[in-house]
């Protein structure tokens, strides 16, 4: 049997990772495709713009990630899938045949969404984004307006409450006098992740009088000025907007892939609607267990899908179920850190059980978690 892994991400490596060990001394074939040669770790990029990382740190070649364990690496772009006839079209009309096929490809910033957002700000996504925007940062200078913010669509906020309280330690590091705005289009901060968490953001907010818009929805962006669809409207020099979230290019040039937006509906088994041999994992995919996409999610979800694959390859139902849970970190500046967790609750009649901590541990505890995971990989 051949298994054909698409994406070089937290979810592709760690699917693979999962399938290579358990699969060692079978005569099963696991292929990894992915267009650019290395694993980045993007949790290491809000670091890398405000120069607290370099991004070679973040970085690691996937060809010797993937030797260790037997799975063999392509690197060419996914031009289309066929799964009527569990083939992949990749570049130069390669013709990659599968038994089983992981979607791992991730989320990828829709900017094009918002009119004027792509010209208008700044991000790191990716090594090109991140380069641009730390020399963009490096201008910033006292009397600057920065705004940072949440478009609705996008998925994982987090992102944007790390570089808000980032910005702010950089500022004040530097000695620049400049202000900051923050909105989001959730109904409160952070609200998917519990009440704790939001209280102790707008707290935190409060404390540095940072102005903050909540339950408000992006209309355009022109040069210096932002639109919001309630009519308000705020000047900037300066801004960081994560934008909502699509899929590859490839799945929408797959016709028979159910797809919103390029993210794909899957069950808790993590194999898609459609197709029972295709599974897809990390931001691809479309699943109101998946209450928060992070680096940390995927990898959950890769290895319950390179669980629900083995068991198929031993004849056996995939029964291996993603449960509704949130667990991550993110950084708050000159507050160190916090750390979060909402897991369901079985002992009382509460659904879910929420816990947050802040302070300069959660932010040891990132740096841990990031320098681990790195040795791990190598």
């Amino acid at each position: 049997m051949r298994i054909v892994i698409l994406g070089g991400g937290f979810g592709g490596v760690n699917t693979a990772l999962k399938l290579g060990k358990k699969l060692k001394d079978s005569n099963h074939e696991i292929i990894l495709v992915a267009e650019k040669p290395h694993f980045l770790f993007r949790p290491s990029l809000p670091w890398v713009i405000f120069d607290e990382r370099k991004l070679d740190d973040a970085t690691l070649p996937l060809d010797k990630i993937l030797q260790k364990v037997g799975v063999q690496f392509i690197q060419k772009t996914v031009i289309q899938v066929l799964p009527k006839n569990n083939r992949v079209v990749l570049q130069d009309d390669t013709i990659l045949e599968y038994d089983y096929l992981v979607i791992a490809t991730g989320g990828l910033p829709d900017f094009e969404k918002t009119p004027g957002l792509k010209e208008n700000t700044y991000s790191c996504y990716f090594e090109d984004d991140t380069k641009k925007t730390k020399e963009q940062i490096e201008n910033i200078k006292s009397g600057d307006q920065i705004l940072i913010g949440a478009s609705d669509g996008n998925p994982c906020t987090c992102l944007s409450y790390e570089l808000l309280f980032e910005m702010d330690a950089y500022l004040q590091k530097q000695k620049i006098n400049a202000s900051i705005t923050y909105f989001t289009y959730e109904s409160d901060l952070f609200d998917y992740v519990g009440n704790k968490v939001s209280s102790t953001l707008e707290k935190l907010l409060n404390e540095k009088k940072i102005p903050f818009y909540k339950n408000v929805t992006v209309e355009k962006v022109e040069p210096n000025l932002l639109h919001l669809t309630n009519g308000m409207t705020f000047p900037f020099t300066f801004s960081l907007i994560t934008p909502a979230f699509k899929g590859a290019d490839y799945i929408f040039a797959s016709p028979d892939l159910e797809h919103e937006n390029g993210i794909i509906p899957v069950h808790n088994t993590l194999q898609t609607k459609q197709w029972e041999n295709i599974y897809s994992v990390g931001d691809t995919i479309q699943n109101p267990a998946v209450i928060h996409k992070s680096g940390w999610a995927a990898e959950v979800e890769a290895h319950i899908a390179a669980e629900n694959i083995h068991l198929s390859l031993q004849g056996k139902t995939p029964e291996k179920k993603y449960v509704e849970t949130a667990l991550g970190m993110m950084e708050l500046g000159t507050e160190g850190g916090m750390a979060f967790v909402k897991y369901p609750n079985k002992r009382n009649e509460a659904p879910m059980i929420e816990m947050a901590t802040q302070g300069v541990l959660p932010h040891l505890m990132k740096v841990a978690f990031e320098k681990y995971y790195l040795w791990k990989l190598r």
